[in-house]
């Protein structure tokens, strides 16, 4: 059931980011992250022991329609998909978010259409994917946190959009292909803490459309992809190796799946519905299965982000 609502501070567009992590939960999961797409800022907040939240602090995103967030140790970056840019913060006590001198720096072009930001597992690089230009860029991050001009590779895949980490430190990667129908795929990357991605067995097709958000497994050896126009969900298996084999195009049904999660205890998956405004609630099963246990319903028309530990 819906539990409870806080204000970020800030304000949101009334519309989809068409973006992963607008919402993030650090490491230690003692603070939630959330971007405010309408008034260019970053909102923080303590995760208090019932689960609710305390609003702690407002930072503006140094940018315009900030979409995505990552947070490692005590560093946050935020990109921002209207003015194509990224900017990292030093979280302090209480949840407080102090601009990095010199970090803020440009994706490859104007227009990228930024999807995802993330850390790299080892904190030394910054991922970014960019719809529009079908690539990815990446920053490298000093000991101070300052992020590097970035340099782009070509994804491997049209559309790159989201993703997450599997196991051995591989990068999923879902490509929506422009949400033509039946040409979504997913990509396995290597090379993720060393800044050298490559991919690792092409792109793994599932005969769907708009594959849009990625939820990886605790141990990393499945993976999610949410298809927003198929309505559904598919199932991979990552090998040791990082490749990447499809188990089902539609492991199980979602009416606009815009998003999904993993749970901390590794059993539970959520997908949170654009259509009908629903998280869906599931068990994990053997071999990537999912089974439907329930749903809450009443959401905002418009939500978007989801995070859970």
């Amino acid at each position: 059931m819906l539990q409870s609502t806080i204000s970020t501070g800030g304000t949101g567009l009334g519309s989809g980011l068409g973006s992963q992590g607008a919402v993030v939960i650090d490491e230690k999961h003692d603070w939630l992250y959330a971007v405010n797409a309408g008034d260019n800022s970053v909102s923080s907040f303590k995760i208090n022991n019932n689960g609710d939240l305390t609003f702690a602090h407002k930072a503006s995103s140094g940018g315009i329609k900030p979409v995505s967030i990552t947070v490692h140790g005590n560093l946050l970056y935020v990109v921002n998909a209207g003015s194509d840019n990224i900017k990292g913060m030093i979280i302090g006590s209480g949840g407080s978010l102090t601009d990095i001198a010199g970090s803020i720096q440009s994706l490859s072009v104007t227009g990228a259409g930024a999807a995802q930001i993330s850390f790299s597992p080892n904190g030394n690089f910054l991922y970014v994917t960019e719809k529009a230009t079908n690539s990815i860029s990446k920053f490298s991050v000093t000991g101070n946190g300052v992020a590097s001009v970035g340099t782009s590779i070509t994804s491997v895949g049209q559309t790159p959009f989201g993703f997450e980490f599997a196991r051995n430190n591989f990068m999923i990667v879902s490509n929506a292909a422009g949400g033509s129908a039946g040409l979504s795929s997913a990509t396995s990357y290597s090379g993720v803490n060393s800044g050298n991605l490559s991919s690792v067995n092409g792109m793994v097709g599932n005969n769907q459309a708009a594959a849009c958000w990625i939820a990886t497994t605790n141990y990393g050896r499945f993976a999610f992809a949410t298809n927003t126009a198929s309505d559904n969900i598919s199932s991979y298996y990552v090998g040791s190796n990082g490749a990447l084999y499809l188990i089902e195009a539609a492991i199980a049904s979602g009416d606009g799946p815009i998003d999904m999660v993993v749970a901390g205890n590794n059993f539970n998956a959520y997908v949170l519905c654009g259509a009908d405004h629903t998280i869906q609630e599931y068990n994990r099963t053997l071999l990537g299965g999912l089974t439907l246990i329930g749903n809450v319903s009443g959401l905002p028309t418009k939500s978007v982000g989801l995070a859970t530990w």
